[in-house]
């Protein structure tokens, strides 16, 4: 029995090990190659990003519930994709375990958890259901709040207990972090004529990552502008969104009706430790976002000067009088 506890333990070790970028990339441009031949063999009316985000997205996240947020894939394509890996000396597949990668920035991100990511934003797209916020920085919020659920304290002592949980490995960690915001960004980049490969390898070896507050907050909070503005908006729409009032509910933190499926309100014990979680989250964005320039005024039209006025008034006179001669 410890032999077999022990082999599970090695599993998991090396799932967490960090791997290669290069490697990475070379088998996720193989699985993109595949699956667009999947796709024109097949006919399938499923789009191309969809297959290659919820193909990689259910290696690890295959549940039920991710299988609401995110959509099915063919039953067929796993064992295409293996068929594929076979035949060719490549490991496509492969793609649907790496966790930690080391970028060439010597970031790193966890690979799956963002293709899970952009699956649930490209996924509630399409079907009017805003599951972008839960599958990202709000369901880790979550679990920052699950983290902190047992803390006694103010709201600042519990943002400080939150601190010990954020962007530390073991609580919403950097790497989850970093997937989070750039899982949104790269997949804007995405469009019939490139591939996440190279999205990637641009993204991630140029300088354009560096912007990623900015990037990740205009596209996911396109209204929010300015600095003081993000507890409070950012609170709102946490607070607001029905999947993680559902989710929020699970956890126990709010009134339960119909099996969570009609959330109730927050409970009153838990109302700071809510708040604590999304407040040290919208700081970390606030205190990294860089706000636009005003908007320059409109110069007013300047009045004509005097003598000008004078000049046109003589020149307009003087016409006159011709006219009568």
């Amino acid at each position: 029995m410890k032999i077999i506890i022990f082999l599970f333990f090695i599993a998991y070790i090396q799932g967490l090990e960090s791997t290669d970028f290069t490697t990475v990339m070379n088998d996720l441009s193989n699985l993109e190659k595949y699956i667009k031949q999947y796709k024109e063999e097949k006919s399938e009316a499923k789009s191309l990003t969809h297959l290659i985000v919820a193909y990689i997205r259910e290696g690890v996240y295959s549940d039920t519930t991710w299988g609401i947020a995110g959509g099915e894939i063919p039953k067929d394509l796993v064992s295409y994709i293996e068929e594929k890996d076979t035949s060719e000396g490549t490991n496509s597949q492969a793609t649907r375990k790496y966790r930690s990668i080391e970028l060439p920035n010597k970031e790193k991100i966890d690979f799956v958890h963002l293709f899970a990511v952009m699956n649930g934003i490209e996924f509630g797209n399409s079907y009017t259901k805003n599951f972008a916020h839960l599958v990202g920085w709000g369901g880790d919020t979550t679990q920052l709040f699950e983290d902190i659920k047992n803390e006694k304290g103010t709201l600042d002592e519990l943002m400080n207990a939150c601190k010990n949980y954020f962007r530390i490995k073991g609580g919403f960690d950097e790497a989850d972090l970093i997937s989070d915001l750039d899982a949104p960004i790269l997949l804007s980049k995405k469009d019939d004529s490139n591939t996440f490969a190279d999205i990637f390898t641009n993204y991630y070896t140029g300088k354009e990552y560096l912007e990623r507050i900015n990037k990740f907050v205009n596209l996911t909070f396109p209204e929010l502008k300015s600095k003081d503005k993000f507890r409070e908006e950012i609170f709102n729409i946490y607070n607001s969104d029905f999947y993680i009032q559902v989710l929020e509910c699970k956890d126990g933190f709010r009134e339960s009706s119909f099996s969570c499926m009609l959330p109730g309100a927050i409970k009153p014990e838990y109302t700071d430790h809510q708040k604590a979680a999304v407040y040290v989250v919208s700081d970390y964005l606030s205190e990294n976002f860089v706000e636009p320039d005003p908007e320059p005024s409109p110069s007013p039209t300047p009045s004509p000067s005097f003598s000008r006025v004078l000049n046109i008034s003589i020149i307009s006179l003087f016409s006159l009088v011709l006219m009568i001669i």
